[in-house]
C-alpha cells in the first residue's frame, strides 16, 4: 500500500489452573478509530473493520506472532503441489459458523469468487486476483459491457470444493507468499444461502444475519457508538474465557484518553496528539505497549535529475539526517529509526544492511567531496512536500535543517497542495519529494520489493539497477524459502546502497492495555494488542 505519508505472556485459557483469579465480568472494552461500514469480509478495508473482522472471520490460515509464518486456522493442514502452483487446504472437520451449519469447502469457493468478481469491486481484490489462475483476466471484465460473461467467468477461476472438507487453488504462477493472501482476513469463508436469503449487502448489516465463523460472533451494533461481539458457542477451538469484546467508537484522540483513564476503557491507541502527555504520566507509561507497525517512511531522489543522479551525494544527504532527533521531534517518539527498507517485526528485515544510511556527519561531509560537488554547487536544490499535512511539513522542515547543518547544503522548500504533490510523483516533476512511503498489505517481501522495480509505477525516483530487477524478480516464484530469502536481500543490500531514497523511520503504535488484561499476543498486524488471538484473552481479578 504505497502512500504520501501526510508483548505481553502468552495464555492458553482453555488450561488455566494457576495464576490470577478471574473477574467475573469477563468483558473486554477497546477503541475503535470510527464507525465500521461494513463487516463482509469481502468489502472490509480500513483498519477499524479488520479490527473488529479478526474476531468473528477466521481465513484458511493465520499469522504467526512473530509474522515468521502462517500457523492453520479454518483449515487444518495444507499441501502443495505441481511446484507450488497448486495448493490443496484440509478444513477442520469440526468447524462451525455461529448458527451451528459445518464450515464447507465451497463457502471458501464462493467466497473468493467474490472478491474476484468485478461486480463487488473488493477492496482486496487486486491480491486475489493476481494469485488465483484466470483471475486477471476475470477481474478486468466490465459490470455492464460484459454482464452476461461474468457468471461463466467465475466458474473458470483456479478455484474448487474437491468435497466438503476440501479446497483447491490453482495458482496462476508459483507463488511462494500465496500463503499470505489465503490468511487475509478477507478471504474468509461466506454462505451463498446467507447472502441469498438476506441480500448481498444487507447480509452482514445486522447481527442475526452475520453469519460467520471466528471464535466470537456480532452481538449488537449501534450506529457510531460501538460493536459488541461475543462468544461464538460453535467455534471449533472451543469457548473463550471472554463472554465479549465491546468495540467502542471513538474518534477523538483526547475523548478516548479521558475514558481510559476514568476507567471506562481496557484498551486504547494513543494518537500523536496524546503521545507528549502519556509518556509524562508514570502511571500511564506502566501500561504502554509498543509495537513496531509495518509502516516505514522516506524521502525520494529524481535520480534522473541532476544532481541527483549523483549516487555519493544521495548517500551524503541519507547520512546526514539525525534519525533518532527525527523520531524524538516530528513522531514524538511513536517510531524508531530506519537505515533499511524491510521494517522490523517482518522476515526480511536486516538493520546491519544499513551502514551506507547510517547518520555520522564526517562520513556524510566525505560524501559529498566524493560526490565532487561543493556545498554553493548544490545551493535551491528543491524539496517538494505536501504543505496541507502538518507531518510532511514537520518532515520537510526537519530534513532541510539537518542537511543546511550537517552538510552546509541550502535546501529550498516547496510546499504544494495534496492533488499538485501527488501529479508531480507520478510525473517525476521533483527533485526531492517526501515524506512518502509504504505501508505492508501483507507481511511478505512480494508485498515490499517490487515498488522498486524499474517498471513498477510506484518507482518515482526512477531507480534502475538490473541486478536488483533480478533478484526480485527470480525471488517472486523462488519456492526454495532460504534461497528466496537471500534473494530478496541481495536486493535490498542494493537497493540501500544505491540510495534512490533516504530511509527515514518507521512508525511504532502504541496502546495502552490495562495491567489486568492478561493473556495479550502482540503483532505488527494488530490493529489493538491481541488482536490475531483474542480467544486467549482474559480479565484477571483487579
Amino acid at each position: 500500500m504505497l502512500a504520501l505519508l501526510t508483548s505481553a505472556a502468552t495464555c492458553n485459557p482453555n488450561s488455566i489452573t494457576t495464576g490470577p483469579l478471574l473477574a467475573k465480568d469477563q468483558t473486554l472494552r477497546v477503541v475503535l478509530d470510527d464507525q465500521p461500514q461494513t463487516l463482509d469480509p469481502g468489502q472490509t478495508q480500513y483498519p477499524y473493520e479488520t479490527a473488529v473482522l479478526r474476531t468473528i472471520a477466521e481465513p484458511l490460515l493465520k499469522p504467526l506472532a512473530d509474522l515468521s509464518g502462517v500457523s492453520p486456522a479454518a483449515a487444518e493442514s495444507y499441501e502443495t503441489q505441481h511446484d507450488g502452483t497448486v495448493y490443496v487446504f484440509h478444513l477442520r472437520r469440526t468447524a462451525q459458523y455461529n448458527d451451528g451449519q459445518p464450515v464447507k469447502a465451497q463457502d471458501f469457493v464462493y467466497a473468493w469468487q467474490r472478491l474476484i468478481d468485478p461486480r463487488q469491486a473488493a477492496p482486496t481484490e487486486t491480491f486475489f486476483a493476481a494469485a488465483v489462475f484466470n483471475g486477471a483476466q476475470v477481474a478486468v471484465l466490465d459490470p455492464q459491457r460484459d454482464k452476461d460473461r461474468i457468471d461463466p467467468a467465475l466458474g473458470t477461476l483456479g478455484l474448487k470444493a474437491l468435497d466438503d472438507l476440501t479446497f483447491q487453488v490453482t495458482l496462476a504462477r508459483s507463488d511462494p507468499a500465496f500463503i499470505w493472501i489465503a490468511a487475509m482476513p478477507a478471504g474468509a469463508p461466506i454462505r451463498a444461502d446467507v447472502v441469498g436469503r438476506y441480500g448481498d449487502r444487507a447480509w452482514a448489516a445486522k447481527p442475526e444475519s452475520l453469519i460467520t465463523n471466528g471464535p466470537f460472533m456480532v452481538g449488537a451494533m449501534t450506529a457510531n457508538t460501538s460493536v459488541k461481539v461475543v462468544r461464538n458457542p460453535h467455534y471449533w477451538g472451543g469457548r473463550p474465557v471472554l463472554t465479549a469484546i465491546d468495540f467502542e467508537i471513538v474518534n477523538d484522540g483526547a475523548a478516548a484518553l479521558a475514558r481510559y483513564k476514568s476507567g471506562r476503557l481496557d484498551e486504547m491507541g494513543v494518537q500523536p496528539a496524546q503521545a507528549t502527555q502519556v509518556a509524562g504520566s508514570a502511571s500511564l507509561l506502566k501500561e504502554l505497549v509498543k509495537t513496531p507497525a509495518l509502516t516505514v517512511y522516506w524521502m525520494a531522489f529524481r535520480l534522473s535529475s541532476p544532481p541527483l543522479d549523483n549516487a555519493r551525494l544521495r548517500q551524503a544527504i541519507a547520512e546526514a539526517i539525525d534519525r533518532e532527533a527525527f523520531v524524538a521531534q516530528v513522531f514524538q517518539g511513536q517510531a524508531m529509526p530506519a537505515e533499511t527498507f524491510i521494517p522490523k517485526g517482518m522476515l526480511g528485515y536486516t538493520p546491519g544492511l544499513g551502514t551506507t544510511q547510517h547518520f555520522d556527519v564526517v562520513q556524510a561531509r566525505a560524501s559529498l567531496a566524493a560526490s565532487g560537488l561543493s556545498a554553493s554547487q548544490l545551493m535551491g536544490i528543491k524539496l517538494s512536500y505536501d504543505q496541507t499535512s502538518d507531518f510532511a511539513k514537520a518532515t520537510a522542515a526537519f530534513v532541510r535543517d539537518q542537511v543546511k547543518t550537517n552538510l552546509g547544503v541550502e535546501i529550498t522548500l516547496d510546499g504544494v497542495d495534496t492533488n499538485t504533490m501527488s501529479s508531480r510523483l507520478g510525473s517525476g516533476d521533483f527533485q526531492i519529494a517526501g515524506p512518502v512511503g509504504w505501508t505492508a498489505d501483507y507481511p511478505d517481501y512480494s508485498d515490499w520489493y517490487p515498488i522498486f522495480l524499474s517498471t513498477n509505477s510506484n518507482n518515482f525516483d526512477l531507480y534502475h539497477n538490473t541486478q536488483y530487477d533480478h533478484f526480485v524478480n527470480a525471488a517472486a516464484t523462488d519456492i526454495q524459502a532460504g534461497r528466496r530469502g537471500q534473494e530478496y536481500q541481495q536486493a535490498q543490500q542494493l537497493l540501500v546502497g544505491d540510495a534512490p531514497v533516504a530511509f527515514l523511520a518507521q512508525s511504532t503504535s502504541w496502546n495502552l492495555v490495562r495491567s489486568y488484561v492478561r493473556g495479550v499476543t502482540t503483532s505488527a498486524v494488530d490493529d489493538w494488542p491481541g488482536e490475531l488471538f483474542p480467544a486467549q484473552i482474559y480479565i484477571a481479578q483487579h
